[in-house]
This record gives structure tokens, sequence and C-alpha cells, in this order.
């Protein structure tokens, strides 16, 4: 069964080149995302997309917002904000709020698994005493895409091993398997930059702590 899961989701999907532009049918690649939780239960998604003028002009960040019941009613609403034409293959991070992580990531990675435009590479990583969307928001301190320097952050920390190394097919076998787990953990400096905040550890599936970083708790 865990074999069968994992290849729902291909494991390498062909990058979009072309230059994008602002009409409606216009391809928007999502970089990047965040994911909080109310009270009530009602989910957040705002997305990262990049708007492109031309071949030759510079890439910028247009972010979408929805709040919906589950994820799946989310991103289907971020479809139609971007006419049907959203893909998520550029994606490489997804960071979701405490309280979405202390209810359980199961419904997320579920999700995420069943879209064919989902690379098994994405990054989940979790907010620590910041809001979620904030992360996705945070401008980059060189002249990147902030998705794309948020993935390279993550990227570059997993080498090193100073963070968890476990992208999204590593997160569904650890549920699957029933295995405790743990994921980044990111916060802002006081002048919004993002920066690694210890780990987020997981008992089947949901945030029980957080460990290293500035702090415990």
């Amino acid at each position: 069964m865990k074999r069968i899961i994992l290849v729902l989701v291909p494991l390498c999907i062909a990058l979009y080149t072309g230059g994008v532009g602002h009409g409606a049918g216009d391809l928007l690649p999502i970089l990047s995302a965040s994911i909080s939780q109310d009270s009530s239960n009602t989910l957040q998604l705002t997305a990262e997309a990049v708007r492109q003028d031309s071949l030759e002009g510079n890439a910028a960040s247009v972010y979408l917002t929805t709040t919906g019941q589950t994820l799946d009613a989310l991103l289907a609403e971020i479809e139609q904000m971007l006419a049907g034409q959203m893909y998520l293959s550029h994606a490489r991070t997804i960071v979701v709020d405490e309280t979405a992580a202390k209810k359980s990531l199961v419904p997320i990675i579920e999700t995420l698994l069943r879209r064919s435009d989902v690379r098994l590479t994405l990054r989940i990583a979790v907010a620590r005493d910041v809001p979620a969307d904030s992360i996705v928001r945070a401008q980059a301190v060189a002249e990147e895409i902030p998705g794309a320097a948020l993935g390279a952050l993550l990227d570059a920390h997993a080498k090193r091993g100073s963070l968890p190394d476990l992208p999204l097919c590593r997160i569904a076998d650890r549920i699957l398997s029933g295995t405790d787990f743990s994921l980044p953990a990111l916060t802002l400096t006081s002048d919004g930059r993002v920066i690694p905040a210890g780990r987020a550890q997981f008992v089947s599936g949901r945030l029980t702590h957080f460990s290293g970083g500035d702090r415990d708790a």
C-alpha cells in the first residue's frame, strides 16, 4: 500500500520555462504556499505565484489568499482565481502553522499526494511563533524570488544536516508506517528575515512540540 500511494505523484515534472504575463488565462507557477487553521477549524491558504511580463523581464511574486474547510477546496479556489491555470510543479515549500500541524498533517499530505502536479521532493516546514503566511511573504535577502530563496534555505540546511531532510515522499512513508518524525521549524528575525528555528516533532502525524532553536517549547 505504501508504494502504491507514493507512485500517485510523478517523480519528475517538466519545468515551465516560458514568459508569463498578466492575462486571466496565463500560466502562473506556484513557488511556495502557507496553510493556517483557526480555532473554528477554518483553513487559510496563501499561495505565492510568479508573474513575468516577458522572457527578459524581472519575475515578481503575486500572493493569493483564500479560506475554506478543506485543502482541496482551497486549491480549487486558487485555481479559479487563476482561471484554472495554477500548477504546483515549481512548488518547493509549504509552510504550515502550529494549529494546523497540531491538528494533523495527514489530510494535507493526502491531498498533496493526490495531485499530479506536486513533486515528491516538496518540503513541508512549520512556522514557529509567527504566522505561516509571514514566512511565505518574507522578502529574500538577495535579489531572488522569496519562494525560491525559501526552498534554497531549506535545501542548504538539509544538506548540512542542521535541519531534517524529509521531503513529501519521506513524510508519507513515516505516516504510513506510524513512525515519529521531525520537520524543519522556521521563524522570522526582528528585521523580517526567515531563519531556522529548530525542529517540529511529530507523533502519529501531529505536532507535539518544538526542539532546538533559540528555545524549546
